[in-house]
């Protein structure tokens, strides 16, 4: 119950929880119109980077 609580109060005290800082960077979230799932889509963009290095 203890992490529900602490959920529910970031959502409620956060002013955009799909936005997050990481360190000195920020990430964006939004919800995928496809199925893929977050790992499948990390794969893709670091294939592609990698291609181009």
């Amino acid at each position: 119950m203890k992490e529900k609580s602490k959920i529910i109060d970031y959502l409620l005290n956060t002013k955009n929880p799909y936005q997050i800082k990481v360190g000195e960077m920020t990430v964006e979230m939004e919800y995928s119109d496809t199925n893929k799932t977050f790992n499948i889509c990390m794969v893709n963009i670091l294939k592609q980077k990698y291609k181009k290095g």
